[in-house]
């Protein structure tokens, strides 16, 4: 059994801060606590992949605690075969691309043979960018689910109205996002029509965000100046990350696991110039024109689209985007990738 690397989804490692304590990875973090970015920089550092999250009374929430079970129960072991990557989700994919390849090489020596790589949601972009850092990774099947290959409308949405994790939660606002400089990664790619009127309005253009009251741009604020720099720049790296990317040599055994059967929101509807971006599950009120069949967060496409791969395509039922990597269908979807 080859040595397998997983690489979790966004918001997936814990961010712990010696002087402001936990940023991200406990229950406490869910209702309450430090912002996980501001204009000032970034508070903290990485610490373990989030298995489970304690509630009381020996309630837990679990994250990947089950699927890394799964794999255990089909001869993973846990630090011999069965590795986890844990990284800082708030840096930018290129720059994680770079530590996640050397990690990759690192493992591969220590076992004297190519490895496995398992990318969940995010993860599987974050791989795309290793491999544009090297494009000799001494890999022998990646496989993703989930992932966000070409973007994601649905990032956009949780740019502009911001995240809820939990009920009666902290919302992750628009500028805690937009503080992290990974937090433009997965808005869809440069050469992905993004608007249904496209010949409007660009994406990475940084007057769009602001004549659409996009994001950090959708209430007047006395930081708009501010903003503005910082938005102008995420948007010039991450034009250059999804170039990066784009010219990366593929691997050479790609398998992606997509959820399917919900209609995803993959094109920006303006109406009476504001961008209408529902958000997950709340689609109703777009013309059929704005969407196509995915997992409620990533269309099919998008989780398909390695460029120049030749992916094998397993399909499996979701209620939302995250049943991709928590539901006894994705369970079995990627045990099969990872064993066939």
């Amino acid at each position: 059994m080859r040595p397998l690397l997983v690489i979790p989804a966004l918001f997936g490692t814990e961010i712990h801060d010696d002087e402001l304590g936990a940023i991200w990875g406990t229950f406490g973090c869910l209702y309450r606590g430090p912002r996980i970015g501001t204009l000032d920089g970034l508070r903290g550092r990485p610490g373990r992949v989030m298995s489970q999250i304690p509630i009381f009374a020996g309630l837990r929430y679990d994250v990947f605690g089950t699927l890394l079970r799964v794999l255990e129960g089909i001869g993973y072991k846990p630090g011999q075969t069965l590795h986890l990557h844990a990284y800082d989700w708030r840096l930018s994919a290129m720059t994680l691309g770079q530590s996640l390849a050397g990690e990759i090489r690192r493992l591969a020596a220590a076992a004297g043979s190519e490895i496995d790589l398992l990318g969940l949601s995010n993860g599987g972009l974050l791989m795309r960018a290793a491999y544009a850092q090297d494009g000799d990774l001494p890999v022998r099947r990646v496989v993703t689910s989930g992932a966000p290959l070409a973007g994601s409308v649905e990032t956009l949405a949780c740019l502009h109205g911001g995240f809820q994790f939990a009920p009666f939660g902290r919302t992750v606002s628009p500028q805690e996002f937009v503080a992290c400089p990974g937090a433009m990664d997965s808005i869809p790619a440069p050469d992905v029509p993004s608007f249904l009127d496209e010949a409007s309005f660009d994406l990475y253009d940084v007057g769009t965000w602001k004549a659409l009251h996009m994001s950090v741009f959708r209430r007047a604020n006395g930081d708009e100046e501010a903003w503005t720099r910082v938005m102008a720049d995420r948007l010039r790296v991450t034009r250059a990350g999804w170039e990066a990317m784009r010219a990366a040599r593929p691997p050479r055994e790609l398998v992606c696991v997509c959820g399917a059967g919900l209609p995803t929101q993959v094109r920006v509807v303006v109406r009476d110039r504001r961008a209408l971006l529902p958000g997950e599950g709340k689609v109703r009120c777009l013309p059929a024109a704005a969407l196509a069949d995915g997992d409620g967060g990533v269309s099919l496409s998008s989780a398909t689209a390695w460029t120049g791969a030749d992916p094998h395509v397993i399909k499996i039922p979701v209620g939302r985007h995250r049943d991709v990597v928590r539901t006894p269908a994705a369970f079995a979807a990627i045990t099969s990738a990872l064993k066939n």
